[in-house]
């Protein structure tokens, strides 16, 4: 049986070039050995709830009625949880500034990003077929995906009918994707009020960003 690395896809961001649309976009991949076994690390985050980020910075539902502490306890634990774990990821972001309004760029050069990577790095991947965990939240990122890894090579596949909150790596995805937003909006200076009083700069980098950099494919 062929081995697998499993490959979960967490988004920030939209498609969008008016009105809401967000300024920023972003896309992580956090690959797991399937070899590796991770249920005793799973084990000691079994009774935090689902950890969804944005929502937990910005004290929405289901984190309106936590305090403060409470969401930086939750945050902290989960950061901890990612630190254990024998994972690696690979974060692509992109300014739609730079773009000047044509979204078919932005796309177009998502998709020779992914590539690349993936190409450069045929030979981590080539013995292993890659499992995708998407739950098609963004019909373009599937596309992406799809375009970029047929022309490599890889033996891939996506996971059917993937509900994220069944999955602990999926918020691990989306854990470092908020890491990896917040610092680009660090670097632009323009992280929210509530994001601010959540976590402050310094904490950011020295701690979160420097430790979750380790796990990433340079």
């Amino acid at each position: 049986m062929k081995k697998i690395i499993s490959v979960f896809i967490d988004e920030s961001g939209d498609f969008g070039i008016v009105g809401d649309a967000s300024k920023y976009y972003l896309i992580t991949l956090v690959f797991h050995n399937q070899e590796k076994d991770i249920s005793s690390n799973i084990e000691k985050i079994v009774d935090k709830p689902v950890f969804h980020a944005g929502p937990l910075i910005r004290r929405e539902y289901p984190f309106k009625n936590y305090s403060l502490d409470e969401r930086r306890k939750i945050f902290q634990s989960i950061f901890m949880f990612v630190r254990s774990l024998p994972i690696s990821f690979k974060s692509f972001s992109y300014n739609k500034k730079e773009y000047s309004g044509d979204i078919m760029k932005m796309e177009a050069k998502m998709s020779r990003d992914i590539f690349n990577f993936f190409n450069d790095k045929n030979f981590d991947f080539k013995d292993y077929k890659l499992r995708i965990y998407y739950d098609n939240g963004q019909h373009q990122i599937t596309k992406i995906i799809n375009s970029s890894l047929a022309i490599t090579g890889l033996n891939y596949e996506f996971k059917k009918e993937v509900k994220p909150d069944n999955y602990r790596l999926f918020q691990v995805a989306d854990f470092i994707s908020t890491i990896k937003l917040l610092e680009l909006k660090m670097n632009y200076k323009c992280l929210t009020s509530s994001e601010e009083k959540f976590i402050n700069s310094r904490n950011l980098k020295n701690n979160y960003l420097k430790s979750i950099s380790k796990k990433e494919y340079k």
